[in-house]
């Protein structure tokens, strides 16, 4: 019987990151190649039994009693790696899946979250441009060269995305994204805010919604080595929530020593967690001006915070990348499976 068996989801919109084989490539880093398989829910139909000890099951998923019937298991887990603040099970398993299954990962959880099942961490995809950058950093540090000037005040750049209204009238939710940006706009146009907006993420009703934003949409694509040059040469990074409330640019700012300013993450857990200390928070609807400020001059006042933020993700990760070389994540993630 193999260790783990990951059932992907399925979800036409989405690409293979989403539909499991992240996390597929997850335990493959710590617990070997040969410990894990994946399936499609088709597949599990098609064929003989799946055993496992552990089945991951992702969601959305046409899994019924006939999918459920073909695994043979100790533990069944339920994930999903979507943006959603909610599970994606629906009204025709939603009640056979929390019964079969007491656990359910996502790239978040919330402390404020009740969803009738145990909510716990999955792996989210790591990048090897990112290892890249982070090593081209360690070269350059280890030949003595000076770091970048830190031209830049602040920098965003991301789509104009917002949190799911779901059942809301969106028009009631606020897009911290977009809010943020107008703020520094219109109260400290003094600061250097390298980024904006990408301009296929910027709609009509956006712009109804918020007026003319022009001045913050960013055409065409900017590369990852460009991105990471600008971090590297900001002093704060803003990280405001957009359809979820963790992104990449937590991680990426980190290792470019860039301070960051985050939506508030204080009652939010991810699996690689972020040295809250070492971030400053703003709250739901509070301005974001004061937290830039005080970010600015906690960097002056503790500079050495930067390296100390890097040294806690590098607890969990090698250079950005997942390894076995870093036991603690693996650790991390194996007690809040199922015994």
């Amino acid at each position: 019987m193999r260790e783990f068996l990951v059932v992907t989801s399925v979800s036409a919109a989405h690409g293979r990151g989403v539909s499991g084989h992240t996390l597929a490539g997850f335990l493959r880093t710590y617990a070997g190649r040969r410990a894990v398989e994946t399936c499609t829910p088709d597949e599990l139909l098609a064929g003989g039994p799946r055993s496992a000890k552990t089945v991951f099951l992702g969601l959305p998923s046409p899994a019924g009693e006939r999918h459920l019937a073909r695994l043979r298991h100790r533990h069944l887990v339920l994930f999903d790696l979507h943006d959603h603040h909610y599970p994606l099970w629906d009204d025709a398993n939603r009640e056979l899946l929390r019964s079969a299954s007491g656990l359910y990962l996502k790239c978040w959880t919330d402390e404020r979250w009740d969803f009738g099942i145990r909510m716990g961490l999955a792996p989210v995809r790591r990048y090897a441009k990112l290892r890249l950058a982070v090593e081209a950093g360690r070269l350059r540090r280890g030949l003595g060269l000076p770091e970048p000037d830190h031209r830049y005040d602040a920098l965003f750049l991301g789509a104009a995305t917002g949190r799911d209204p779901r059942g809301a009238d969106p028009a009631l939710v606020p897009n911290q994204r977009v809010s943020w940006l107008l703020e520094l706009r219109d109260q400290a146009p003094e600061l250097k805010v390298w980024g904006g907006l990408l301009a296929r993420s910027v709609s009509p009703g956006l712009q109804e919604r918020y007026g003319d934003l022009s001045r913050f949409v960013l055409r065409g694509k900017v590369p990852f080595h460009r991105y990471f040059a600008a971090l590297r040469r900001s002093r704060v990074a803003l990280t405001p929530e957009g359809n979820a409330p963790w992104s990449y640019r937590h991680y990426e700012a980190i290792y470019a020593r860039s301070l960051l300013v985050t939506c508030d993450f204080r009652r939010l857990h991810t699996l690689v967690p972020l040295p809250s200390e070492g971030m400053v928070h703003v709250e739901d609807g509070a301005p974001v001006l004061p937290a830039l400020e005080r970010a600015l001059r906690l960097r002056r006042e503790r500079p050495e915070i930067l390296e100390e933020n890097v040294r806690f993700l590098e607890r969990f990760l090698a250079g950005g990348l997942y390894s076995r070389r870093r036991p603690e994540l693996w650790e991390r993630f194996v007690a809040q499976l199922p015994r």
